[in-house]
């Protein structure tokens, strides 16, 4: 359930929470208290558009923050969901948004930061809002169709995944059918191609490491004369000493000092060590004489294999520019496009194959079909009346409801049907499209009567109704507050209202009103004890003075709520 939810520099709110309980959530208050605020807010934790004109004046950020209990317990995949994003979870889920004027809008769930998108799939699994315009989902096809077919039970849904599972694999096939290209002059066109790119890779004779070890021989073969000279120079000043300037070499000025030390060390064998050390040294500037001398013998520049590296690395690069930014991707291109060239030259045998596999699945497409359409007139047959008894507690006593279920063209991957709501209000009157006769008042009820037949189904634990009583008069106001209080005993509810008789059946009531406070006008909340709750209702009954007569009133609602929710248990 949403167990709080605090809101901040939010349009007239500075600063408010609320605490919500279990069971029927009432929020009342006299028109522009900021009732519909409050939705606005939650709204906005469940991921829908924001808009900077929703900062409370003359400040820079807004922000909602909701507490949600034990959501695990109805949609396991909050679990993985939230793993998926590395969000530490826990019982409690704090889902939280903030707007700023400089346009940026940032979502959180338990502190981490996540895309709005996040928000509104995690929100359409905790919440469902039916605010006065948001029953116009109900008028969309596709979501009746996903009414009945939820409530089809497990049956609907085991046909439903038959259906979507054979005609991803039927398109699969067809699309494998429409790559092999079944026009001969295409299919010739495409083996041309192919043809030449595999052909121009194979003969390449490509390495995958070539490339590197070309371009070291290149650098090499390039700096060849200055090798050369830095070798033999090099070799010269260790080995054979410069006459020109009467210096020895290295070696032979490292032996004299060594001498030198010797002589020293027979005197003060402290110095031992360090002519071992000369020792070493001389040893390894000899080995590293050595091996100049064989490198400089070695070595030869090949102007023909400096040629004819460069042409490689050419080939390479017009090679890359065709089929990769690399050797190994160029190596991939050529593997694939002999495998394409393959299936194409079989594609005659492949196609009457694949032709075969989609003539057997579309005979087990048709039949899922046909197996899902029988479901569900099965269970359009049950649901009619069990609408119509639920619309006649509602308050429309010869209303008729029915499920349209039309044949679609072909089948699609939730069936071959198209199905329509349709519904009269009145005797006398054909039944139409929702979309065509149904009023606001109307409207309301049956989408109350829906959620009644589906309460001890539904897996979303939170159902708001912002103005259920919109256009709704007389009697049928009582109908709708009982309807309510029996959608409490499986969901959490919460209900904007202006009715007393909706109100008395709350089991928590939140009273919202305004203070001027300075010059700002803000929203604050205060949840009604009995007497306040008392005298809430009477204002709602009246809304004037409250007198002994209102009162009594009152009461006589309140008793008539509690015998209600006690029958009801």
């Amino acid at each position: 359930m949403l167990g709080e939810i605090r809101v901040s520099n939010f349009a007239l709110i500075e600063d408010l929470t609320l605490r919500l309980g279990p069971g029927l959530n009432i929020l009342s208050g006299e028109t522009g208290a900021g009732k519909s605020v409050v939705i606005g807010a939650i709204n906005l934790l469940l991921g829908e558009r924001a808009d900077i004109d929703q900062i409370r004046q003359g400040e820079e950020n807004a922000f909602v923050e909701g507490i949600f209990e034990s959501a695990h317990r109805f949609f396991p995949e909050i679990g993985e969901m939230l793993a998926g994003a590395g969000i530490e979870d826990g019982e409690t889920l704090i889902v939280a948004r903030e707007l700023s004027r400089r346009g940026r809008s940032v979502g959180r769930v338990n502190g981490r930061a996540v895309p709005i998108a996040f928000l509104k799939e995690l929100g359409e699994m905790l919440v469902d809002l039916h605010g006065q315009h948001q029953h116009q989902s109900l008028l969309r096809p596709d979501y009746q169709l996903a009414l009945l077919d939820a409530y089809g039970g497990e049956k609907i849904t085991a046909a439903s995944k038959e259906v979507a599972e054979l005609y991803r694999e039927l398109g699969k096939l067809k699309n494998n059918l429409a790559a092999l290209g079944r026009d001969s002059a295409e299919r010739e066109r495409r083996m041309d191609i192919l043809s030449f790119q595999t052909k121009e890779i194979k003969e390449a004779r490509l390495e995958r490491d070539e490339e590197e070890e070309l371009l070291k021989k290149e650098k090499i073969l390039a700096h060849a004369e200055k090798i050369t000279a830095l070798v033999e120079d090099s070799y010269n000043e260790l080995y054979r000493g410069d006459e020109r300037r009467a210096a020895p070499a290295v070696i032979d000025a490292l032996a004299a000092c060594r001498d030198r030390l010797k002589e020293a060390a027979q005197i003060d064998p402290a110095l031992a060590s360090l002519v071992g050390l000369l020792e070493s040294a001389a040893a390894q500037l000899e080995e590293i004489s050595f091996t100049l001398r064989d490198y400089q013998a070695s070595f030869e520049y090949n102007p023909a294999e400096l040629e004819a590296i460069q042409k490689r690395l050419e080939q390479l690069l017009a090679l890359k520019k065709k089929y990769g930014s690399t050797v190994a991707e160029v190596i991939a291109f050529g593997e694939a496009a002999a495998e394409k060239l393959d299936r194409l030259r079989n594609s005659e045998s492949l196609a009457r194959e694949l032709e075969a596999k989609i003539a057997e699945l579309s005979q087990r497409l048709t039949g899922a079909c046909r197996k899902l359409t029988r479901l569900r007139v099965e269970a359009a047959a049950s649901m009619e009346p069990l609408l119509e008894s639920a619309l006649q507690e509602l308050a429309l006593p010869r209303s008729r409801f029915r499920v349209s279920i039309s044949e679609l063209e072909s089948c699609t991957a939730r069936g071959g049907d198209r199905i329509e709501f349709l519904f009269s209000a009145n005797p006398g009157e054909a039944v139409k499209p929702l979309a065509k006769i149904i009023s606001g008042g109307e409207m309301s009820r049956v989408m109350l009567a829906i959620k009644a037949i589906f309460a001890g189904q539904e897996r979303i634990p939170i159902l708001i109704f912002d103005e259920v009583d919109a256009g709704i008069g007389g009697a049928p106001i009582q109908a709708v507050a009982e309807k309510l209080a029996l959608l409490a005993k499986h969901h959490q509810v919460i209900c904007v209202t202006h009715s007393p008789q909706i109100a008395a059946m709350a089991d928590h009531h939140i009273r919202l009103y305004k203070e001027l406070s300075g010059e700002r006008t803000q929203t604050l909340a205060e949840m009604l004890e009995s007497a306040e709750r008392r005298m809430e209702i009477a204002r709602m009954l009246d809304g004037a003075s409250v007198d002994r007569a209102g009162l009594e009133h009152v009461d006589s609602l309140l008793e008539r709520a509690e015998r209600f929710k006690e029958k009801s248990r």
